[in-house]
């Protein structure tokens, strides 16, 4: 979370500054770089945050009227890079919103706990100003973008939120993620996913390895107990942090539209 604030002591100050600095991989594409052949079938989109920033993302509009994936990614890469899982989750049959974060790709900004929930936000409403409405998305977080999610979903009427590789909170998984950082660990409230998801009341899939490295599978099964009903689980054997889809295989999608499938 940045603070912009001066009654920052200057341990907390930081900090935030090296907790930004570790937690954020953004990687910058060209303003001009046209899209990979890999994202084909896509069209470049900008929304603008509540604090005016411009932020960019991927659009697919097939097949028309189905139900929408909002897509927010991990801590790493950008919208280019991640634009494969339209592939992986071709199964679905949905169209597909696939967001960057400020200071990633192509958009305006940096990023901060506050800028991404800002950028989850101005997607929603993207995609509500285009003719979609809530109970006809499907938020789906990986890894950070599951906490993203969280930050932005409750109070919505939604069809469905999926996460995947997701922490209860930072100060949870800060042990294991910034073992140099003993002594500056986060606030309990920065990223705090298992609290926010008390306030969301629409079907919940969790979707974990148990191989998982980087976030332990017993935080994917914190975040399904806190959630509300109705919930799923569901644990990919051997699968680690990046590899769920493909440790998964044909039933990793096949579960989830079945899943989408019971949301209707």
């Amino acid at each position: 979370m940045r603070f912009t604030t001066g009654d920052l002591t200057p341990r907390w100050r930081r900090t935030v500054e090296n907790l930004e600095r570790f937690l954020y991989y953004p990687e910058r594409i060209p303003g001009d770089a046209p899209l990979p052949y890999w994202a084909r079938g896509a069209q470049e989109i900008w929304v603008t945050t509540e604090d005016g920033v411009k932020v960019h993302g991927l659009w697919w509009d097939e097949p028309a009227g189905a139900p929408v994936v909002l897509f927010f990614h991990g801590n790493a890469q950008d919208v280019f890079q991640w634009s494969p899982v339209h592939d992986e989750l071709a199964p679905l049959e949905c169209r597909m919103l696939l967001m960057d974060y400020p200071g990633y790709g192509k958009s305006e900004g940096e990023p901060s706990e506050k800028a991404l929930y800002s950028d989850g936000r101005a997607a929603l409403q993207w995609l509500r100003d285009n003719g979609v409405d809530d109970g006809d998305i499907v938020v789906f977080g990986k890894s950070l973008g599951g906490a993203v999610a969280c930050g932005v979903c409750p109070g919505l009427t939604l069809r469905g939120l999926v996460l995947e590789s997701t922490f209860t909170s930072l100060l949870a998984v800060s042990k294991d993620l910034f073992p140099f950082m003993q002594g500056e660990l986060p606030s309990e409230d920065v990223y705090h996913s298992a609290a926010r998801i008390k306030d969301i009341h629409c079907p919940v899939l969790v979707v974990h390895g148990d191989a998982d490295a980087l976030i332990p599978v017993s935080e994917g099964l914190e975040l399904f107990e806190a959630a509300n009903e109705p919930k799923e689980l569901v644990i990919v054997r051997g699968a680690g942090h990046n590899d769920v889809s493909l440790v998964g295989g044909e039933a990793y999608a096949a579960h989830i539209r079945q899943w989408l499938d019971t949301t209707g």
